[in-house]
């Protein structure tokens, strides 16, 4: 994410290329969002058991 950029308009402009053009790059985003919340979640409770 480049400096400044909120994830709400990180969002939004996926979004926004999602419908334009590239639909595949759903999945690809879908993904990637689940791969940094299992992160987050795993490193959140590694710090908690520590």
């Amino acid at each position: 994410m480049s400096e400044g950029t909120t994830f709400v308009q990180w969002r939004e402009r996926a979004r926004s290329e999602i419908k334009d053009e590239r639909p595949h790059l759903r999945w690809l985003l879908i993904t990637a969002a689940i791969v940094v919340v299992v992160g987050v979640l795993g490193g959140v409770l590694a710090l908690l058991l520590a």
